[in-house]
């Protein structure tokens, strides 16, 4: 059952699949249209789940569960994967792109792989103060507050090694 994105708690268990690149203008209707069905139909056991989404940057869908009602498992977290593997297929896009890396350039979000990452940290064109993208929030109140991050507060400075004088 699909609940507006803004109505679910803040501990709404949540998934972000980031894009290889942006969602055109042309693909932005037919996404939401396809979202919305599958979270119209999404379940888990059989079990409705009270589910939402969000499309931010016309890169990163979200999906959403409230846990209060009905909790995700195994099965209906296949069938989100399932379904999001049909929208790559569908609209010639990567969502499983795990070397991918997403930070901002003034106010111009960046694909890059996590080499060029690297390479651009060691040039000093990423900086401690870098907004980088954190995917790997955990629920609403995370997305809200950690999504978009000082590079230097995030988990990519321990990753590529970020040292602090």
């Amino acid at each position: 059952m699909y609940v507006p994105f803004a109505q679910l708690s803040d501990e709404a268990r949540i998934w972000v699949y980031a894009a290889n690149r942006p969602f055109g203008p042309a693909e932005l209707h037919p996404l939401v249209q396809g979202l919305s069905t599958f979270i119209e139909s999404w379940t888990a056991h059989n079990h409705v789940l009270q589910g939402s989404f969000e499309i931010i940057e016309n890169q990163f869908i979200v999906l959403a569960v409230d846990e209060n009602h009905q909790s995700a498992t195994g099965c209906s977290i296949d069938k989100s994967v399932h379904f999001l593997q049909v929208i790559e297929q569908e609209f010639g896009i990567q969502l499983f792109n795990r070397i991918l890396v997403y930070y901002y350039a003034g106010e111009q979000l960046i694909t890059t792989d996590r080499a060029d990452f690297e390479s651009s940290l060691q040039k000093g064109h990423i900086t401690p103060a870098t907004t980088v993208i954190n995917t790997l929030v955990f629920n609403k109140k995370e997305l809200t507050e950690k999504f978009k991050l000082p590079f230097a507060e995030s988990w990519h400075a321990r990753v590529f090694g970020l040292t602090t004088a």
